[in-house]
């Protein structure tokens, strides 16, 4: 009697983009897409973030691309522009936004406000982001908030920082507010060029604001926390970019901010503010 032959199995193998193998799977799953799923369940990267390139060709994967049942190789890269590129498709009030990538602006908007979320959540590593205020015309706040569904105009999300931490421009006096909490005065951000940074250390638990690079306060927030950066538009005039420069180009202070006394939330004043 012959032998029985053995049946074969394939398998991909995805590498680093400096040759490294990072995981092999078998057998070949059916999408790009598929694949993607397989990498996010191992913890290491979400599947929103990852690029895969055909290693044979460097071509971008698109997550519908069928994958030949064959043994291949694909190279992982990690894109962090849903980090820090707003939300359209999954905001209530999407048809008064007009939002390219991490620019919004509102001149269709027909109510008095709306917030507006970043595509994923932060929740591990540190962070440097600027919310470079081109225009703002009435009320801005400008922050993180663990509620995805905190993006839209309802009457219930109208104060932001009720449900995240935020820096709050403010109509003469800034502020620092957190979860329902009013926790220092700030400086008032003029309506047009004005910068707020915030530099975020999810394992530490700690966010730090700047106005215009000049430290404003930092508080604790929960740590590995899944947070969305969020700002809020309040104008048909207003235009609002965020951008997420490298930790190098943060300023010193914002650092130092976070290794000292950080306001307590639980510490703040009460806001009594319905809108």
């Amino acid at each position: 009697m012959d032998a029985e032959v053995p049946e074969t199995t394939t398998c991909i193998v995805v590498k680093s983009l400096a040759g490294a193998d990072l995981f092999k799977f078998t057998p070949v799953p059916p999408t790009v897409g598929d694949l993607k799923c397989l990498i996010a369940e191992s913890g290491y990267m979400p599947a929103p973030l990852q690029k895969l390139l055909h290693e044979d060709g460097f071509a971008v994967c698109a997550d519908i691309e069928a994958l030949e049942p064959k043994d291949q190789g694909m190279i992982l890269l990690q894109d962090d522009t849903p980090l820090w590129f707003w939300d359209l498709e999954s905001n209530h009030s999407k048809a008064e936004l007009d939002i390219e990538g991490s620019v919004v602006k509102c001149p269709k908007l027909n109510r008095d406000y709306c917030n507006v979320v970043t595509k994923e959540p932060i929740s591990t590593g540190l962070h440097y982001f600027e919310f470079h205020l081109h225009h703002y015309g009435d009320e801005q706040w400008c922050g993180l908030t663990p509620d995805k569904t905190m993006a839209g105009g309802e009457r219930e999300k109208a104060v932001p920082s009720k449900n995240g931490c935020m820096y709050y421009t403010g109509r003469q006096t800034g502020a620092i507010e957190a979860f329902g909490k009013r926790l220092k005065e700030c400086k008032f951000a003029e309506r047009s060029n004005s910068i707020i940074g915030m530099l975020v250390d999810c394992g530490e638990g700690a966010v730090a604001f700047d106005l215009n690079g000049e430290i404003q306060g930092a508080c604790k927030i929960e740590m590995n926390t899944r947070l969305w950066v969020l700002t809020h538009v309040d104008t048909k005039n207003d235009h609002v970019e965020l951008r997420k420069p490298s930790l190098q180009d943060a300023p010193p202070s914002n650092f130092d901010a976070l290794k000292g006394a950080l306001l307590d939330v639980s510490q703040g004043h009460a806001m009594t503010r319905s809108y």
